[in-house]
């Protein structure tokens, strides 16, 4: 299944994915997602990616660079799938600019009859 990712998708998916907990074996399935969605030190760089000393959170320019469509296989897609369905702490609606158009995304595969 393909995810088309932009780099605000990316690196919240990828704080969401470094958040989830599980045996040895599904620790791994994530790290490995977050190994192939994680930002290059230059892509970084293009949309000025930084940590907020005061805060401790990350901030990053919204334009920059364009989406990168990745191909998962059927079990990665359904783990990150479950990921969102799963979030415990929920999302809060300013998530809606990097939120909506990713769920759209499985909300027309599931409507395909993929998933």
């Amino acid at each position: 299944m393909k995810l088309i990712l932009d780099h605000t998708q990316r690196l919240n998916l990828h704080m969401l994915i470094g958040a989830q907990r599980g045996t040895v074996d599904e620790v791994r399935a994530f790290w490995r997602l977050q190994d192939r969605i994680n930002l290059s030190d230059e892509e970084r760089t293009a949309i000025n990616f930084q940590i907020n000393k005061a805060t401790g959170t990350p901030q990053w320019n919204l334009q920059g660079l364009e989406p990168v469509t990745y191909e998962f296989t059927d079990d990665d897609y359904a783990r990150i799938k479950k990921i969102f369905s799963d979030w415990q702490p929920g999302f809060v609606a300013n998530e809606r600019l990097w939120l909506e158009p990713l769920l759209a995304q499985f909300d027309n595969s599931s409507q395909n009859g993929s998933h």
